[in-house]
């Protein structure tokens, strides 16, 4: 995500823009002229949206936390999301000074602080938006060998938390060159704004520059290009692939055996393998999601190697880039809500009043339960009285409707007790 932020704020100046984008081809004139225009709306719609993006991530970590969600699967989810946490809170103080408090040039008459957040966020936010996405990477495959093997996968919490600080240290290895090339430096203003600053101005102003030279650089570009974003691309499309393929040959070895055993066994199993069906198609939409994401980031980066305007394309669509992977952040929380059943449940409990509980869980089970009462009532009352008067009958009736409402009050949290009383764990 940081990485278009790094190339649009380090290495281009919007003067440079501006004047290259008339050199380009029609088709790309179209493209600068987009980003330019967009530019200038970016940070008022950015910024709302990494305020949601961080509440949608606090709370899918609180959830996730909770002792019946804590699967392996769940624990990098969690990660993920706690990931995707740094990036929008990192993009949330950016895009509000330099998008929305200074514009459109924030580091006239600034100090080296601002300057030098930039530089930081965009380190940080591209090593955090790269862990993030090699961790979907490993999602996709232990999904992939929990379903194709559910009797030899016995992935435990430990390895998982293992595997995860092996993708940590490996991308912040990677990042290295990345964080050797640039450094704020302070210059003359009349060097980037020579229509505001005359040669003569003693204005000056802090800017980034390129301290290890090209060879450094292109190095980092390859690198972003293949092993953060190519790369992650390919293994999470080769094995959603692999998982879509393992739960169809699940679906046909489940619709033999329901032939042959009982109902009420394969009934039992069925809802396992829903809730398999439900992690995979959830898996699959974050996959065709980066994918649509992070490939063409890729390929610009490739492109942009060989041959110059490819990276001037890449820069002027850097906004573009930002906002769709700050939407990545919140729309799997908006999977989640719409796909697990029992991750909506721990969220209202966790964001709602007590008293609004109710309002959420399915009243049949309860209705059923005062009806039943109230007849059993009635028949005791049969059995010991030869009749009942009216005045036991408005009795047994206000005994019901008292009874329905205690039990429409409970029976939302009785649900989640149960849930956590039980052995059961669950997976997104």
């Amino acid at each position: 995500m940081s990485t278009v932020l790094s190339s649009t704020t380090i290495t281009t100046t919007s003067e440079d823009i501006v004047f290259s984008s008339s050199s380009l081809s029609p088709s790309f004139s179209v493209v600068a002229t987009f980003g330019e225009y967009y530019a200038h709306i970016h940070g008022r719609i950015v910024f709302p949206l990494t305020i949601f993006g961080i509440i949608t991530s606090i709370v899918t970590i609180v959830i996730l936390n909770r002792k019946h969600f804590r699967t392996p699967t769940n624990l990098i989810l969690q990660h993920i999301a706690f990931f995707d946490l740094i990036v929008l809170l990192s993009y949330n103080i950016f895009s509000l000074y330099f998008y929305i408090l200074h514009k459109p040039k924030p580091f006239v008459g600034q100090s080296r602080f601002w300057p030098s957040f930039a530089l930081v966020h965009s380190n940080v936010g591209l090593t955090a938006h790269s862990i993030a996405l090699w961790l979907t990477c490993l999602l996709a495959i232990v999904r992939y060998f929990i379903v194709s093997r559910p009797s030899k996968s016995t992935l435990k919490s430990r390895t998982v938390v293992f595997l995860v600080w092996v993708c940590v240290v490996l991308i912040c290895s990677l990042m290295i060159p990345n964080y050797l090339i640039w450094a704020v430096v302070k210059q003359p203003a009349s060097t980037y704004y020579p229509e505001i600053y005359s040669l003569n101005s003693t204005a000056t102003v802090y800017w980034f520059s390129n301290t290890t030279g090209t060879k450094l650089e292109r190095i980092a570009f390859h690198i972003s290009a293949i092993f953060l974003k190519i790369l992650p691309v390919f293994i999470l499309i080769t094995f959603s692939l692999l998982l879509i393929h393992s739960i169809h040959n699940a679906q046909k070895i489940r619709q033999r055996l329901q032939q042959r055993t009982k109902k009420r066994r394969y009934s039992l199993s069925l809802g396992n393998f829903t809730r398999e069906l439900r992690t995979t198609t959830m898996l699959v939409f974050i996959t065709i999601f980066t994918v649509f994401v992070e490939l063409p980031q890729g390929l610009l980066f490739i492109a942009s190697a060989i041959e110059e305007k490819f990276f001037l394309l890449y820069s002027l669509l850097g906004d573009i880039w930002d906002i769709s992977s700050i939407g990545s952040s919140f729309i799997t929380f908006i999977m989640y809500c719409s796909m697990s059943q029992q991750f909506r449940l721990e969220m209202f409990t966790l964001i709602l009043p007590r008293y609004c509980h109710h309002l959420f869980l399915p009243q049949k089970q309860t209705t059923n339960n005062c009806e039943t009462t109230n007849i059993t009532t009635r028949q005791n009352h049969n059995n010991n009285q030869p009749h009942t008067t009216e005045q036991e009958n408005i009795i047994i009736l206000s005994y019901s409707v008292s009874l329905k409402k205690i039990k429409s009050r409970k029976s939302y949290n009785v649900s989640i007790n149960n849930n956590h009383n039980n052995d059961e764990k669950y997976d997104l």
